[in-house]
């Protein structure tokens, strides 16, 4: 594995979307120096993660900050729209598989296709 794919292919395999572990950053630590951004480490861009970690494996630590947009409930009302919410569920849909979305998400996807769809009339909100 490359070693400048190392956090996204990290995020992937622990579930997370391809959005997610696209935008995540990596920092890596050794024993209790400050933790270094990854893209300080090489600028060798075939460069793997043997190639960099085979010496210092065992007193590494990989950090991963991972950055998230703001929840629905918190934006300022204004933005809390009938197009905001259509467009955070089109994101939704596009990053989850159907099984994943139907047993976290209490709506029906009967009702999830309408709204997105533009099927039921905007509030006057």
């Amino acid at each position: 594995m490359l070693f400048n794919q190392l956090v996204e292919m990290a995020l992937l395999s622990l579930g997370y979307s391809h959005c997610s572990a696209a935008q995540a950053k990596g920092l890596i630590q050794v024993g209790k120096w400050n933790p270094v951004p990854l893209s300080y480490v090489t600028d060798a861009p075939d460069a793997t993660v043997a190639d960099m970690l085979q010496d210092v494996y065992h007193v590494v630590t990989l950090k991963i900050q991972l950055h998230s947009c703001p929840k629905l409930e918190d934006l300022p009302p204004e933005q809390w729209m009938h197009t905001t919410v259509r467009n955070a569920l089109k994101e939704l849909l596009k990053e989850m598989n159907q099984s994943t979305l139907a047993k976290e998400c209490p709506l029906s996807q009967v009702f999830i296709v309408l709204f997105i769809t533009n099927f039921f009339p905007r509030s006057s909100r």
